[in-house]
């Protein structure tokens, strides 16, 4: 008796036990993968064809915008901390892709973000990306 679901009562829709999707690799190994389009790589968010040192993309993106200007801000002064841009930041976010004003849901989030070492890393490469 094999180990593939064989007289369970079914088997056609679904992967059988032990065996899985192996059996149903292409052939020379390739995977999922390695199907993708190279010129997908290049696509931005906007559809615009760019590569990663070429700014005019991200342009287009009104949040990142949002976050540059508000990174330039901090730099110079705008803001008396890196805490208050961040909450400005999380704001803006709520209100361009929710449309909803928070102050108490934005002061959470961004104490949320700022707590997680890995977030604070990303929050801080992105106000040092200030010019």
């Amino acid at each position: 008796m094999s180990v593939g679901g064989v007289g369970r009562g079914g088997g056609k829709g679904r992967a059988g036990g032990a065996k899985g999707a192996s059996g149903k690799a292409p052939a020379g190994g390739a995977s999922f993968g390695g199907k993708v389009d190279k010129a997908e790589s290049l696509v931005g968010p906007s559809g615009l064809v760019g590569s990663s040192n070429v700014q005019g993309a991200q342009a287009a993106d009104p949040i990142a915008s949002q976050a540059m200007a508000i990174a330039k801000q901090l730099k110079n002064g705008g803001f008396k901390s890196k805490e208050e841009a961040t909450r400005q930041l999380v704001a803006e976010v709520l209100k361009e892709k929710l449309h909803m004003k928070s102050s108490a849901l934005s002061s959470k989030i961004a104490d949320a973000l700022q707590e997680d070492p890995r977030l604070n890393q990303v929050l801080e490469r992105l106000w040092s990306k200030a010019e």
